[in-house]
């Protein structure tokens, strides 16, 4: 499936950060819907080396709101350290829309 619907929960968003997450203690994902509102996800990493990280989608409000949404992963290391990645837009559909 090559997009996202509104209100759906069986989705695996799947980020690759491009950098090594040695050290991480927090990785998060913000999200804002066509509203302007921010929404934050829990991110777990898949591959520390390599920056892969991904969240499941739990709740039919996750993706409420059908319109451009952008994307990026934030990074908290057991340092203090911060680091946010590149954003990315895409869009989330109403079911049955061509």
């Amino acid at each position: 499936m090559k997009r996202i619907y509104k209100g759906k929960t069986k989705l695996r968003i799947q980020i690759d950060t491009k950098c090594d997450l040695s050290g991480y203690e927090d990785v998060t994902v913000r999200a804002v819907n066509p509203l302007d509102e921010v929404k934050t996800f829990p991110a777990v990493v898949k591959d520390v080396e390599n920056g892969l990280i991904f969240f499941d989608i739990q709740e039919e409000t996750d993706f409420d709101i059908s319109g451009w949404w952008t994307l990026w992963p934030e990074v908290r290391f057991d340092d203090d350290r911060t680091a946010c990645g590149r954003a990315v837009r895409f869009f989330v559909y109403e079911a049955g829309s061509i």
